[in-house]
């Protein structure tokens, strides 16, 4: 994940929103997390399962990508709850947007550029499927 996460921060550009989809435990924050720390920002990367969303300003940014915003929709109670966290706010403001559990949000999102999906191949590996609107030269 860490890898695949270092090639994503290098081809997904500004205004990219990403859903990240897959069960508990597959990687999608550990994913997440890679394309943060690989994009440049070097301060600890913390999950947003209880917060619901974490901003993250690359200062020296190693990619197009100054601003981040990480959101993890699990725990989300009602999708009306966006409006709260100021969702589109953050949609405007991040070069970068990506969604763990988008599905929790019913038809409040916009359409995603990039859909990630994560699955167990087995205790030790991964499959990772990503289709994508935009071209990803990966």
């Amino acid at each position: 994940m860490r890898a695949l996460g270092k090639q994503l921060a290098g081809v997904l550009g500004k205004g990219t929103l990403v859903n990240l989809a897959g069960e508990l435990g597959a990687g999608k924050s550990v994913l997440a997390r890679a394309i943060i720390h690989a994009a440049g920002y070097q301060g600890r990367v913390k999950s947003p399962t209880y917060t619901l969303l974490e901003t993250y300003v690359v200062e020296h940014p190693q990619t197009a990508l100054a601003r981040i915003a990480h959101l993890d929709l699990y725990r989300l109670a009602d999708p009306d709850e966006l409006n709260y966290l100021g969702f589109d706010d953050v949609l405007d403001e991040c070069d970068l947007v990506m969604i763990e559990w988008p599905e929790r949000a019913a038809d409040l999102l916009p359409e995603a550029s990039v859909q990630i999906s994560i699955q167990y191949a087995n205790d030790d590996a991964r499959l990772v499927s990503i289709a994508s609107a935009v071209s990803l030269n990966l």
